[in-house]
């Protein structure tokens, strides 16, 4: 269980320090205090942030296709990108997969679900959920994101997008790693409200939500249209001038991240020592319940539009209570 006391009833396997909190950058009367205490931990410091930019500039450097190659399409510079994209994919997915759920290197610690995941399911590609996602990962995943980064990587060459320099705006060049994650949360909880408009959910999230059970693999597991609204974020970058680099590091960021909030296990275990955060219990909570925990907790949209589910049972109960509600308007209006 969590770091709480244990009930038999509760369905994880483990769960954090419930109830669970946004961001204190919002919170009214302020709390200056927690505020910075949080930008200097969890917020930014102490966040996957740091490694995601050391990673976007290694790459940059050093993996990228030269930018005088970008000006004109050709199929070798574009097949490098995307071998590096789907490199990146492969390495941290399955790794983590190897780790958690082949070898089982922590057992069932830190586990949120304790359920297997699904074999012999129909509704899975091969019947297998972990190939499945691994389908939609590469294929479709995969080869949208390198789409949007090679047309953006031509823009950029051809002047069409706005090439931020370090040189000219130093402070702005830093501080944008540090907002980007925030608009792009900001951006998932919008696409993500949309995802869930009836049609839109049946037409292509639902294939992302077969996942009921989650492991790393299930994070990038969605229908093309999905991958083409999530990684959207990124248009941002045709009116708001940024380096390449930054770029890079947003898209990277969507593909790791979501990897590692969809793994299943709160935190990576060293010796029994926890030495990393890596799920999101946030994020668990929506594909257990689905109708709350939209966004995330470093912009507080679902505490604002009511739909923030804090892990503990009333707040289970208040879906559950909408869930009936929306069920039995729909009951009502097919007798019409």
């Amino acid at each position: 269980m969590g770091d709480s006391d244990a009930t038999t009833a509760s369905p994880w396997g483990w769960h954090p320090e419930l109830p669970l909190e946004n961001a204190p950058l919002y919170a009214w009367p302020p709390r200056p205090l927690d505020a910075v205490r949080y930008v200097l931990g969890p917020g930014f410091l102490l966040s996957p942030t740091p490694i995601h930019v050391g990673l976007a500039l290694a790459i940059w450097f050093y993996l990228m296709p030269d930018p005088a190659r970008w000006v004109v399409f050709e199929p070798g510079w574009v097949l490098q990108v995307f071998c590096i994209n789907l490199s990146v994919v492969v390495l941290f997915a399955g790794s983590l997969h190897l780790f958690f759920y082949t070898f089982r290197g922590q057992g069932e610690e830190r586990r949120f679900d304790p359920r297997a995941l699904e074999r012999d399911n129909p509704k899975f590609f091969l019947g297998n959920q972990v190939w499945d996602n691994i389908f939609w990962t590469c294929a479709s995943g995969v080869t949208i994101c390198t789409g949007y980064l090679v047309l953006a990587m031509w823009a950029y060459a051809n002047g069409l997008m706005p090439w931020l320099k370090w040189s000219e705006h130093p402070v702005w060049f830093v501080l944008l790693f540090l907002v980007i994650p925030y608009w792009s949360t900001f951006h998932f909880y919008l696409i993500h409200r949309l995802l869930h408009w009836r049609p839109l959910y049946k037409l292509a999230h639902e294939v992302h939500h077969r996942n009921t059970r989650v492991g790393p693999w299930s994070g990038l597991s969605m229908h093309p249209i999905e991958h083409l609204l999530w990684f959207s974020s990124v248009v941002i970058h045709v009116v708001v001038a940024t380096h390449p680099v930054h770029l890079y590091y947003h898209l990277n960021s969507k593909l790791l991240n979501a990897i590692a909030e969809h793994s299943g296990f709160g935190e990576l275990l060293v010796k029994g020592k926890p030495v990393a955060g890596v799920g999101a219990f946030y994020h668990q909570l929506h594909h257990r319940y689905f109708d709350c925990n939209y966004g995330g907790p470093n912009i507080p949209c679902d505490l604002w539009a009511g739909s923030f589910h804090d892990g503990t049972p009333a707040a289970t109960e208040r879906v559950r209570e909408l869930q009936r509600a929306r069920q039995a308007a729909r009951q009502r209006a097919a007798t019409f």
